[in-house]
């Protein structure tokens, strides 16, 4: 089978239910700014400890989302099944809630939480031009990447821009990032049928074919039958 490809998040815009992490209280580490494009940046580092929106969350998901910084969060039994199931074994850090926890979930065992570190796990390059973006620069010094934001505005909303990766720079994993952010993540079909295959709730699985496809709801994988 030839492999297919997907950007991948939570899916918590979609649906109901799920806990959504709103603080970031440690972990989240400021860098000073760069000496070259002038840029400042927050990032996080090792274990977070973090405050949930208080107002939201009837059950746990194996998918959280998250307000203050985009990270992709992850329970302790999807990483055990993306191992098991020979998707690999990718950089995390544990996520850990500060007290209280949302009223319906405060009497409930929290599932083991972690953060994919994705500024670790760069696995190809993007084609900017045919990926519909314009202007794209990186800083030399910190690697930030910028575009030309109304241009690529405009040429996005004009069609249907596929997430196109450079011929050849994919090395191979099925979990990884790209140049175009280290909190974008992208899969492999086999990361998304081990999602099907367990049950994983609260992902959202977009075939790159769409690009960023900002208005789907994401493929309806949990009523894939394997």
């Amino acid at each position: 089978m030839s492999n297919k490809f997907f950007s991948v998040t939570h899916n918590s815009f979609d649906t109901r239910g799920f806990p959504w992490v709103q603080t970031i209280v440690n972990g989240l580490q400021h860098f000073p700014p760069c000496s070259e494009c002038g840029e400042d940046s927050h990032r996080p580092v090792g274990d977070l400890q973090v405050l949930l929106e208080l107002n939201k969350a009837s059950k746990w998901p194996d998918v959280l989302g998250c307000g203050h910084h985009p990270l992709l969060i992850v329970s302790g039994r999807v990483l055990e099944d993306w191992k098991r199931d020979g998707v690999g074994d990718f950089p995390h850090h544990r996520v850990e809630f500060i007290h209280p926890l949302p009223e319906r979930l405060g009497d409930t065992q929290p599932p083991a939480y972690y953060w994919i570190d994705g500024a670790n796990m760069a696995g190809a390059k993007l084609d900017f031009d045919a990926s519909g973006f314009v202007g794209v620069q990186f800083c030399k010094t910190c690697g930030r990447r910028w575009d030309d934001i109304p241009k690529t505005y405009d040429k996005q909303h004009s069609a249907v821009w596929p997430y196109t990766f450079v011929a050849g720079s994919w090395n191979g994993a099925n979990l990884f990032t790209t140049d175009l952010s280290p909190a974008a993540f992208f899969c492999t079909n086999l990361l998304f049928e081990c999602a099907a295959r367990h049950q994983h709730t609260n992902f959202r699985f977009i075939p790159v074919e769409q690009g960023d496809a900002t208005s789907s709801r994401g493929l309806d994988y949990l009523k894939r039958q394997n």
